[in-house]
This record gives structure tokens, C-alpha cells and sequence, in this order.
């Protein structure tokens, strides 16, 4: 499954508005703030969220950043010690 960026948020599928899932975020400096991941229904349990979420931190890592997490999701996934470094 492939991964792109949009304006302000990673997707997977056709478009920003025609997507499968989204996971949205705001760059506020060296921070980018996670606020929403969804998943449209029919496609939950396909490991989609997590695809986003590795995307988010592959490129948080290569630009930089730390990441803030408003996403309910986010924070979960990012509760890890592996993530230490990168939680703003």
C-alpha cells in the first residue's frame, strides 16, 4: 500500500478526498502535530493506520522534527521508548 503526502497530511488512496485513510497534521516549526487519523470502515483492520503512522515518523525523523501528539492514535502508537526521542 502506498503512502503519499498531501498538503498537511499523509493518505492512502486516490486523493486528500478520496482517500481510504488520512492522518492530518499541522507543522508549528520543528513540531508536527498529528490531530487526526481515520479510517474509513470498510477498510479498518488492514493495517492502514499504522502505514500512516510509520510514514509520520520516517519523515519526522529525516526533517528533523518532534511530534506532537493530539491524535488520540498517535500518542498510543508513540507511547513506546523507541519514540523517546521524537515526542514533542
Amino acid at each position: 500500500m502506498e503512502v503519499k503526502k498531501g498538503k498537511n497530511c499523509y493518505y492512502i488512496g486516490e486523493s486528500e478526498e478520496n482517500y481510504k485513510g488520512i492522518l492530518m497534521f499541522e507543522d508549528k516549526g520543528d513540531v508536527r502535530d498529528a490531530q487526526h487519523t481515520i479510517v474509513k470502515p470498510e477498510f479498518g483492520g488492514q493495517g492502514l493506520a499504522g502505514a500512516l503512522f510509520n510514514q509520520l515518523v520516517e519523515d519526522a525523523k529525516k526533517e528533523g522534527k518532534k511530534i506532537k501528539p493530539t491524535c488520540s492514535f498517535v500518542d498510543k502508537k508513540l507511547r513506546g521508548p523507541e519514540y523517546d526521542d521524537l515526542r514533542a
